[in-house]
């Protein structure tokens, strides 16, 4: 009885709902330029809540709805936002989702200063490291509208991957950079499709859960004959032991 008692109660804890998460992935086409990836979901072109505009014809994987107004979405290994209205759904999974291979070269001073923003405001609790001058080992990401660091040429940065001891990520000012891979429109052929509608993980029970009710009930029950039971050993051994008294064989103090 006890180790039914025992049984019943550990399984209680193992009888939980197990939960079924959506593995599909959406993507979304950009669809225009200018489309910004945002750090945060909310409108504001600040340094601090944009990382760079994306790819006009290139894709984000969708992962949620952040609100009306925008998605939470990757783009290569960044996780940001962008405006609904910007991106269009497709069906499956595209072949070359996002911009990759495209390179540039570093020939001046100006553009050695890598940033963590698109400015020099920053001081040097901004800067990132600095790049050696004809260094070709930069990888371009996006581009983003930031401080015209030299008056009367632009205020084009890039965001970039510098890879050196290790890989560095940050914004180096564009003027004094050449040799820019061409980059070239997606023309990869897709359907288009609504947006998805992104659903909480549904509940599915492997097994019925023992509620608090339901466990009082089964110890009530099995203490019933467990108390009987216990109840019987003791009258006999009281009856043995009046036995035993009776004959002498034992003294009762």
């Amino acid at each position: 009885m006890i180790l039914l008692l025992i049984f019943l109660l550990s399984i209680q804890n193992t009888m939980l709902p197990a939960y079924a998460t959506n593995t599909q992935k959406f993507y979304a086409r950009i669809m225009q330029e200018g489309v910004i990836l945002y750090k945060s979901p909310i409108d504001v072109l600040d340094t601090e809540n944009v990382f760079f505009e994306l790819p006009r014809t290139y894709f984000v994987e969708l992962i949620d709805s952040a609100n009306q107004q925008f998605f939470m979405v990757n783009y290569m290994s960044f996780t940001g936002y962008v405006k609904k209205e910007c991106v269009q759904t497709i069906v499956g999974t595209p072949k070359k989702p996002f911009l990759t291979d495209i390179s540039f070269r570093i020939y001046a001073e100006p553009s050695r200063d890598m940033r963590s923003e698109p400015t020099t405001s920053g001081g040097s609790l901004s800067q990132v490291t600095y790049i050696p001058l004809m260094s070709k080992n930069l990888t371009f990401i996006g581009k983003i509208t930031g401080e015209e660091l030299v008056s009367g040429r632009t205020d084009i940065w890039y965001y970039c991957k510098y890879s050196a001891d290790r890989d560095y990520y940050g914004y180096v000012y564009s003027d004094f950079c050449d040799q820019l891979t061409p980059i070239l429109d997606n023309t990869e052929s897709v359907t288009y499709t609504s947006s998805p509608v992104f659903s909480t993980p549904q509940q599915q029970q492997t097994a019925i859960p023992l509620t608090d009710k339901t466990t009082g009930i089964i110890i009530a029950i099995l203490f019933v004959p467990a108390g009987i039971f216990a109840f019987m050993i003791l009258k006999n051994k009281k009856i043995l032991k009046q036995e035993k008294i009776h004959s002498k064989e034992v003294v009762d103090y």
